[in-house]
């Protein structure tokens, strides 16, 4: 019996240290689960239900979140954050991935939700924004005027500006990028390259003419035969002519940019453009042996401005004049179409090559055939204005068998 108090303290010894590790066991799980390194199996057994500490496990499990979770948590904070902003944002990790894109950004690339979490690289289709995303992560900051080729959508110029991202929403090595279009911009600023160049030479030639012609009269009429001194003169009067074509198509094009809030618009004012400009350009029709048909219809709806429909017609009219080789037939035609009508100037000429179709309406751009003509390349780019300040578009395609058509699409006036 000696032996029994030790066997009795031997095995409390050894239960105290069984209740120890237990608890050390579970100690360890709540660490791991709280800290989010993975918990485990979760400790059981009756030492568990004797300290109940059942209750305490599940409160511990139900708002534990491992690391993914975390950064899911985070990335979905951050998107809802982004979401509103009208300038597009695109997050890539350091695996070149697209983790974020909010809705400007889907819009500006054309992304649908499958190609989240895809490469980047075929996305963008740049060069440069590649190497942008790598002068990020080397410097932490970096921004590019850059183009995207967006194909089938068209290529756009962007502003990008990026910088490195909280690694604990996208992990380390991501960055942010905040991408503004500026294709428009670019548009903007080419015209007025070509503006001050194309004004620059128009100007100049006629100047010059003037000129030297007036420099010799001035010099030399003493001397000079009077078939001279005429050719001379009416050389003159041609170049103050094309000068004066030309103020007066920037002064139309500079009072079409100020006008919207002085447009009125009256019932039919489009079909009295119509019949007047042919009347009054009879004369000049009849010299050139063209003849003008108008087949008018749909007066009711064509409310236009009065000064601005005369100057749309008198531009189409006088563009066919001028630029229609070979033209006999002008028709001037209008019609109803879904939400206003339509104002067609139809002639018999040569046309117009397919490859200057698209920029015919652009401010100077000038075909061949207009060089050549001496055109200054406003009178169509003054039609296009005219339509786009009654909120109306302009096209022209080449007619079969030969000949040109311009339509004029006018919406009906609230």
């Amino acid at each position: 019996m000696i032996w029994l108090p030790w066997i009795i303290l031997a095995i409390g010894l050894g239960l105290v240290g069984w209740c120890v590790a237990e608890l050390g066991h579970c100690l360890r799980w709540c660490r791991r689960a709280l800290l989010g390194g993975g918990s485990g199996v979760r400790p059981r057994g009756w030492l568990i239900r004797w300290l109940a500490l059942d209750e305490l496990f599940t409160a511990i499990e139900g708002r534990t979140l491992t690391e993914g979770e975390i950064r899911s948590a985070a990335a979905k904070r951050v998107e809802a954050l982004l979401a509103p902003l009208t300038d597009a944002v695109l997050v890539v990790d350091v695996q070149d991935r697209l983790r974020l894109a909010n809705p400007a950004a889907r819009a500006l690339f054309g992304l649908s939700d499958a190609e989240l979490g895809g490469p980047i690289v075929p996305l963008v289709k740049s060069a440069d924004f590649i190497e942008l995303i790598r002068q990020v992560r080397r410097e932490g900051r970096a921004g590019n005027t850059i183009l995207l080729h967006r194909a089938p959508l068209a290529d756009a110029w962007i502003q990008a500006a990026g910088a490195r991202t909280d690694p604990e929403a996208f992990g380390d090595g991501a960055v942010i990028f905040v991408l503004a279009e500026v294709t428009a911009l670019k548009r903007l600023q080419a015209m007025e390259r070509d503006f001050v160049t194309n004004v620059s030479h128009d100007l100049r030639t006629p100047v010059t003419i003037l000129r030297g012609y007036a420099e010799t009269l001035a010099d030399d009429q003493a001397t000079m035969t009077p078939e001279d001194r005429a050719r001379f003169i009416q050389k003159i009067v041609s170049s103050v002519g094309r000068l004066q074509g030309l103020v007066e198509g920037l002064l139309a094009l500079a009072s079409l940019e100020s006008s919207h809030d002085l447009m009125r618009r009256e019932p039919g004012a489009l079909h009295r453009a119509c019949r007047e400009v042919a009347e009054e350009l009879g004369p000049r029709c009849r010299a050139a042996k063209v003849t003008v048909e108008l087949d008018l219809r749909a007066e009711e709806s064509a409310a236009a401005d009065p000064v601005q429909a005369r100057r749309l017609v008198q531009n189409l009219i006088e563009n066919a004049l001028a630029h229609a080789a070979g033209a006999t037939h002008i028709l001037i035609r209008t019609s109803h179409v879904p939400g206003g009508v339509a104002l067609e100037i139809q002639d018999d000429g040569a046309g117009v090559a397919a490859v200057d179709l698209p920029r015919l309406f652009d401010r100077f751009y000038r075909t061949d055939k207009s060089r050549r003509a001496g055109g200054s390349g406003l009178g169509l780019s003054i039609v296009r204005q005219v339509a786009e300040l009654h909120g109306g578009s302009v096209t022209a395609d080449n007619v079969r068998p030969k000949g040109l058509k311009v339509t004029v699409t006018l919406p009906v006036a609230a």
